[in-house]
């Protein structure tokens, strides 16, 4: 780790108020191993996170060492981290809001907020499923942790702990507590709750957070492939909310996602990931009930998709011979030039008589070009084929089939704006 990478680390290490992280391939230097114990000493909780190679390393350095676990008599909780599969770059965690990832080029870091894209996949570096390293049998051990992370505000929610070792175990708001216990506690807002437990001149610290929201929501799209492009487009709802209709035969992709919940049921399709999508044919028509749960509430968001027994719009309105615009080539010949040869092959000089006889020839040249433009008049053909006048055809065949089920009537009224 170069000096700047340091110095960098030191002073986000030095604005933390809560909780540091850190995750390493490389070797811990000794400046940065001062500086973790100088945030410990300020009572921030401190997780440290070490590759298989930088333990090796730093086992070879008695001094460095020595350093490395004196932080666990200061609070802090050192991992032997396994999972470093893919993992290159110094990962630094802070106060559960914002991680520090070190670039490719190693020069700088990027910081990413709990709202960008991949925070959440590097924050499952900071998960400690792998156990202390060099834990002795009698050095405190903390479990600290909540029913949930995430809770609605204003409701009750339990905390557990488990704490060895200790002589005395407090918690932040609460005061001294037993070794082992829990605790039932209203949330009102965002929480950083911290355990510290102590034996003579050791101690340990944990932190939790426990996020509050005050409503899930449940998102979701309905889309259809486009026959022409092949790609799926939005459909729009009809007059009715949660209602859509769609000829038969395209592919229909509904698309969802539920911050928080902890089960999402598409019925009839089952059970899936709080974000994800589903893909089906518009064979018939189906009623989707979308049902997300979090902590026991529920919450339904239905679907209702129509598929019309016939094609509401054709798929080509023209076709196009292949030779067509051979066919309709117009060749128009230099009138002049054969003239002028004409002219020079010709004894009689009689010029009024060729004159007539060109004129006669621009004018049937003429006659036929305007022919073959009137021919293929594109507005003439537009108006007698045009899209409006085929749906309100197309419209009037549907209502008079189904002119006996008003559902299905309105439904095909509901239509028209997509349509248009």
């Amino acid at each position: 780790m170069n000096t700047h990478q340091t110095l960098f680390l030191k002073k986000r290490f030095a604005e933390a108020r809560h909780k540091i992280s850190l995750c390493l391939e490389e070797v811990l230097s000794i400046d940065l191993l001062e500086q973790l114990g100088k945030c410990l000493k300020r009572e921030i909780a401190c997780d440290i996170f070490v590759s298989k190679l930088g333990i090796e390393k730093t086992e070879s350095d008695a001094f460095l060492l020595i350093h490395l676990l004196d932080l666990r008599k200061l609070g802090a909780s050192i991992y032997l981290s396994e999972s470093t599969e893919g993992l290159s770059k110094i990962l630094c965690f802070k106060d559960y809001e914002m991680i520090y990832v070190l670039q490719e080029d190693h020069d700088n870091f990027e910081e990413l907020h709990t709202a960008d894209q991949g925070f959440d996949e590097y924050l499952n570096y900071f998960i400690p499923a792998e156990p202390e390293y060099r834990l002795e049998p009698d050095d405190i051990t903390i479990k600290f942790l909540s029913e949930s992370n995430t809770v609605y505000e204003r409701t009750a929610t339990k905390i557990f702990w488990e704490v060895t070792n200790a002589t005395h175990i407090a918690i932040d708001g609460i005061g001294e507590v037993a070794n082992s216990g829990q605790k039932t506690i209203t949330f009102l807002n965002d929480t950083i709750l911290k355990l510290k437990a102590t034996y003579g001149s050791e101690k340990k610290i944990k932190s939790l957070k426990v996020s509050t929201i005050s409503e899930f929501k449940i998102g979701y799209e309905v889309q259809f492939r486009n026959p022409s492009s092949h790609e799926f487009v939005v459909m729009n709802e009809s007059q009715y909310a949660g209602v859509y209709g769609i000829a038969r035969g395209y592919d229909v992709r509904l698309t969802w996602e539920v911050a928080h919940a902890d089960t999402v049921n598409v019925k009839p399709f089952g059970f899936y990931e709080n974000q994800g999508s589903h893909i089906f044919n518009s064979d018939g028509s189906i009623e989707i009930n979308i049902e997300a749960k979090f902590r026991g509430r529920t919450k339904n968001q239905k679907i209702l998709i129509y598929s019309f027994p016939i094609p509401v719009f054709e798929r080509k309105f023209i076709h196009l011979h292949p030779n067509i615009l051979k066919e309709l080539e117009i060749n128009i010949d230099d009138v002049r030039i054969k003239a002028l040869n004409y002219l020079k092959g010709s004894d009689n000089n009689q010029f009024s008589d060729y004159m007539d006889e060109m004129d006669n020839k621009y004018k049937s040249l003429k006659s036929a070009l305007t022919q073959k433009m009137e021919g293929n008049d594109f507005n003439q053909f537009y108006e007698q084929h045009s899209i409006p006048k085929l749906f309100k055809k197309r419209k009037s065949t549907l209502l008079n089939y189904f002119k006996s089920d008003l559902k299905i009537v309105e439904n095909i009224e509901s239509t028209r704006d997509y349509y248009e």
